[in-house]
Order: structure tokens, then sequence, then C-alpha cells
């Protein structure tokens, strides 16, 4: 069995989401702060807000960041799917390299190094990093295209080209293998469209001008009724509206190296170890 190393892990390099969105609450707590003492000091009122704004401007808020976060949370689920169907994809490419092939064992194992190399290539590619000379079978190979995941797919069907020519692959079953070499690059438009097509930025600003004039409102309404409560109340309500906006812009972009982002070393990782499991040279 071929080692099995990754040359590309990367790690965390974002901070913590909380941390962002505790110094925004700590930030308006000083605001809810200013408010209770203005009133208490001066009984002085900048504006006057009823309760009936804030549940109206609430239900309407509310709406919109469901949905906000249903589609950030779309986004990540979707591309874990594309990668669960990558993984797939390339195990049974390598059970039906192992079985059908007549290849010497060698050869199959450079394939499997390259569907495992296709993976890698992938996740650089989302990342904006993708350098072929990198990636497995490839160290030595001069070439520089624009688009590493395409390269490797090509040179995959290269292989199996060449296979078909020497008779060591029938036609009947390349068609079993062309199924899975097609979904590689299947997958690969799949997350680039989710990489290259974000949220709509007109769409997150209105988002963050609502939940900015519901927090700066919410004080002047509390006031009356909870006076200095009105502090770790507005903490808490301004912890949670923002603590979703930050977590969705978070999750909406999902190939990064984040905490929240999908862990792709470790499923580059797993396809690395299966396909070169199922296929021992």
């Amino acid at each position: 069995m071929s080692s099995f190393v990754n040359p590309l892990s990367a790690g965390l390099s974002e901070p913590s989401n909380i941390r962002r969105i505790v110094v925004w609450t700590a930030f308006l707590s000083l605001y809810a702060a200013g408010v209770a003492w203005l009133d208490a000091i001066f009984d002085y009122r900048l504006i006057t807000v009823t309760a009936t704004f804030h549940t109206l401007l609430g239900a309407m808020l509310g709406l919109l960041l469901v949905f906000r976060t249903n589609t950030a949370y779309d986004r990540w689920w979707e591309g874990r799917k594309l990668w669960g169907q990558l993984v797939n994809e390339c195990r049974n490419f390598a059970v039906k390299i192992e079985t059908c092939v007549r290849a010497e064992p060698r050869d199959k194992g450079e394939m499997a190094n390259r569907l495992w190399a296709f993976s890698l290539a992938l996740k650089q590619h989302l990342r904006g990093v993708a350098r072929l000379a990198e990636l497995p079978t490839f160290q030595s190979d001069t070439a520089n295209p624009g688009h590493v995941p395409a390269y490797v797919a090509a040179r995959i069907y290269d292989r199996l080209e060449r296979w078909r020519q020497s008779e060591q692959l029938g036609g009947f079953e390349l068609l079993f293998l062309d199924r899975h070499a097609a979904a590689l690059l299947d997958i690969c438009g799949g997350c680039e469209r989710i990489r290259n097509t974000p949220i709509a930025p007109s769409y997150r600003r209105f988002i963050r001008h609502a939940i900015g004039i519901y927090l700066v409102t919410l004080p002047w309404g509390l006031v009356d009724q909870f006076h200095w409560w009105l502090i770790p109340i507005t903490a808490l309500v301004g912890y949670l509206m923002i603590g979703v906006e930050i977590l969705a812009e978070d999750v909406e972009e999902p190939f990064g190296t984040g905490p929240d982002d999908l862990k792709l070393d470790e499923l580059c990782d797993s396809i690395g170890r299966s396909v070169n499991e199922i296929v021992e040279p």
C-alpha cells in the first residue's frame, strides 16, 4: 500500500466569531447604560419609542433573520453534499479501477493518487491557492494551468484512454468509469457556483441596517419600564441578533479555513486513505 501523507493541510486562521459578537455586545451595553444614566440623572428623552413599535419591527426583523440564516446554511449544506458526493465518486472510481482495469498495479496506484490529487486541487482551487506541483503524482509536471482541477481531470481521462488503446480497458468498462470521471468536474462546477455567487450585498446591508435601527431604538423603548435593567436586556437581545448575522456571514462561505467552514482537509485525507486502501500497488 502506498504511503499517505497530505501535503496541503491548512490550519485555522479566522478569529473567533464569539469574540466579535462579545465586542459588539459590549458597545451596545455601554450605549444602553448611557440611555439609563440620562433617564435616571436628567430624566432626558432623546426619542420616545412605544412598545408597539418594537413589536412590529421585531416581527419583521425576525422573518428577515430567519431567511438570512436559512440561506446561509443552505449554502453550507449544499457544499457539504457536493464534497460528500466527491468522496463517494472517488471511492467508486477506485473500486472499478481495481476490478475492471487489466493494468499493472503501479498504474492503478498512480490513478488512485490522481483521484486524491483532484480532491486536493479542488480544495485549494476553492481557496484560491491551487498549485499543481504540490499534488501527488504531479510534482514533476511543469505545466501551469489556470484551472488546476480541470487539468487533473484531463490527466485522469488521458490515463483511461491509454488503457483503452492498449486493450487494458474495454469499451463497456470505460462507460462505467466515465460516469465517475465526469462527476468530478460536475462537483467542481457546483462548488464554484457557491463560491462565486455570494449573498446579494444590498440584501446583506439592508438586514444590518434593520438590526441597527432596532438595537439603537430599543433602550429608549425599555427605559421607562426597566430603568437600569434595560442594560442586560439590551445586551441579551443584541447578543442574539448580532450573533445570528455574524454567524450567517461566516457560514455562507463554507470553503475557507475557519472553525465553522467545511473540514476539507479531513475530507481530502479520507479520500486519500480510501482510494489507496482500495487500489493496492
